[in-house]
């Protein structure tokens, strides 16, 4: 049984391998009927069999062991609250390979989790409706008897038996369509690779397929509701650009046999990472190119790109319980980032993210801010992670550490953890050790203090004959006396005449030192506004960046100047008049987005 202070844990005593799974939905009642045959073995002798079921009903099941061997399932017991149905045995199971049926019913969920209805009305104005599935967290239990924690991972098989002419798509390519003799049809799906319960996915309904477009072998459809497949251009051509640039990034092919991102009318996240059945709400998907402002096409290309990121990162390499799931997601939110930029270098997406970070540093500027990792007991406490912290702060700081370990050493560490780790699990920390086994870096050390301390700290930055004194103190308006330090990689650029030098300088609890290029250097204290810090400048390095901004700084940088300002008034650390003498400055700023 679980350990007592891990009640949300399933024994191990018991594991699965593979689920070969078959679904018959009945559209118009909500109803389905399922059977699952899973591939399991016993770790040690069990008389019962536990694992997670929720809302579903378990009609009957049987244990048969590899040589044909049954062991007769005497009862089954539901626990409603603890979402787990019991197993219990006749007689002892031994350790081996064993393969134990089950048979359930259930409904179509109401709430948009586990396997739910959606509806769109057709051109005739009738209701049609349409069975997909959402799984993340926990609710993979709400279709079918699962091992549903995301450590346990198993390859699928999934059936549909659906009425002919319905369209249905899951993970796996279609492989096999077999006429029923009641109207309706069997469709088998190829295996998938090996991945976690939550992400398994299936959507049923009368829906129509774009065209495939090709990503290096790996044919690319939109699934969408009849008569918006003018709408679908803008996904094809991310997802394909996608699909390249992160192959050729991490150094690994495309993880499934073929990519189709599903468009929903009733979907409660914006999008959702399904191995090669991703789903979206239909808003953040379709889009007319020629209609729409560059923003929401921006706003589509980051999704789809955040998307496909997870294929790897996240799917194919997966974190062993949800405490690791802000990585998944900043992880992505950086990547998307990477690109699109790339796509469409014209977007100038990293000035967006710049300003959606000033969110982030308001938000964590509050004593009531939290660190990016936290303790997670149950899934149900992973939902606090959802939020701008995790997606800004945390990509912020992955942006953070890439430029300043350098991107091809980044991305080198990137390509040995996947490696190292494909089809399994891991902990936060084995990304750290693996970037830092590429690097040489003391990479855990710094992460360990940026994703377990909440807050970030204000840099100040001083002038000390021909040298440079770099300081910290944690930026925090209500609590100026916080001792919270970090480890903070910086990049440092100074401009004198024509002359330009870039260090990287790692600023410890008491602070780091610079030579000054020139006696007339200008000092930008954070390169590309690439870190998550404030800085503040002396008057002297202050005024010489100020009055030089319009040709030694980027517009990043310009921004981050500004910001930096207007957060040390809202802070009480400098005049209303000085933020005003900046913004006088800045009257010739040509770039306004």
């Amino acid at each position: 049984m679980p350990e007592p202070d891990q009640p949300y844990r399933l024994p191990r005593t018991v594991v699965p391998s593979r689920y070969d799974l078959t679904l018959e939905p009945d559209l118009d009642t909500g109803a389905f009927d399922g059977a699952i045959q899973i591939t399991i073995e016993v770790v040690e002798p069990v008389t019962e069999i536990v694992l997670n079921a929720n809302e579903l009903r378990l009609d009957d099941a049987t244990l048969t062991a590899a040589d044909g061997r049954t062991v007769e399932v005497s009862k089954i017991r539901t626990d409603d609250d603890a979402e787990r149905a019991t197993l219990d045995l006749a007689e002892t199971a031994e350790p081996g390979e064993w393969a134990l049926a089950i048979s359930f019913r259930g409904e179509l969920n109401p709430r948009l989790t586990g396997f739910y209805r959606s509806t769109y009305t057709d051109e005739d104005g009738r209701t049609q409706v349409i069975g997909t599935t959402h799984f993340e967290a926990t609710d993979a239990r709400r279709a079918f008897p699962c091992w549903d924690e995301p450590d346990l991972k198993a390859v699928f098989a999934i059936s549909l038996v659906v009425k002919d002419g319905l369209t249905a798509v899951s993970n796996g390519p279609e492989v096999e369509r077999e006429s029923l003799d009641d109207g309706r049809v069997l469709i088998r799906f190829a295996d998938t690779m090996k991945m976690s319960t939550y992400l398994a996915a299936w959507v049923v309904g009368r829906l129509e397929l774009s065209e495939p477009a090709d990503a290096r072998g790996v044919p690319v459809r939109t699934v969408h509701v009849p008569g918006k497949g003018h709408l679908t251009s803008l996904a094809s051509e991310v997802s394909v650009h996608s699909l390249n640039w992160f192959a050729d990034y991490y150094g690994i092919p495309y993880p499934e046999a073929k990519l189709d991102n599903v468009a929903l009318p009733d979907f409660a996240q914006g999008a959702m990472e399904n191995v090669g059945c991703v789903t979206y709400r239909e808003q953040v998907l379709l889009i007319d190119p020629a209609r729409s402002t560059q923003e929401e096409q921006l706003g589509v290309a980051e999704t789809v790109a955040h998307e496909l990121a997870h294929m790897w990162f996240g799917d194919l390499v997966t974190m062993r319980w949800w405490n690791g799931i802000w990585l998944n997601e900043a992880f992505a939110t950086f990547m998307s980032m990477l690109a699109v930029d790339d796509l469409r270098p014209d977007w100038e997406i990293w000035n967006m993210f710049t300003r959606d970070r000033t969110n982030a540093f308001e938000i964590d500027a509050l004593e009531t801010t939290r660190p990016i990792e936290y303790e997670v007991r149950s899934p149900d406490d992973a939902s606090g992670m959802f939020d701008t912290l995790t997606y800004v702060k945390g990509g912020a700081v992955l942006r953070m550490l890439e430029q300043w370990l350098g991107a091809e050493r980044f991305r080198d560490g990137i390509r040995r953890y996947l490696g190292k780790h494909a089809y399994g699990n891991t902990e936060t920390h084995d990304l750290w050790d693996a970037l830092e086994e590429e690097t040489g870096e003391p990479v855990r050390r710094i992460m360990d203090a940026w994703i377990f301390q909440p807050g970030y700290p204000a840099i100040s930055v001083d002038l000390m004959g021909d040298r440079i004194r770099f300081s910290q103190r944690r930026f925090i308006p209500s609590k100026d006396d916080d001792p919270t330090s970090w480890p903070v990689p910086l990049t440092v650029r100074q401009v004198s005449g024509e002359e330009e030098r870039a260090d990287r300088i790692l600023i410890e609890a008491d602070g780091a030192e610079l030579e000054l290029l020139a006696a007339d250097a200008v000092v930008i204290a954070n390169a590309g506004s690439a870190s998550f810090v404030r800085v503040w400048y002396d008057d002297e390095l202050r005024s010489r960046v100020v009055a030089r901004a319009m040709n030694v700084l980027s517009p990043i940088e310009r921004y981050s100047l500004v910001d930096d300002a207007w957060a040390a008034v809202v802070a009480g650390t400098a005049s209303a008049g000085s933020f005003l003498d900046l913004v006088q400055g800045s009257k010739d700023e040509t770039d306004l987005r």
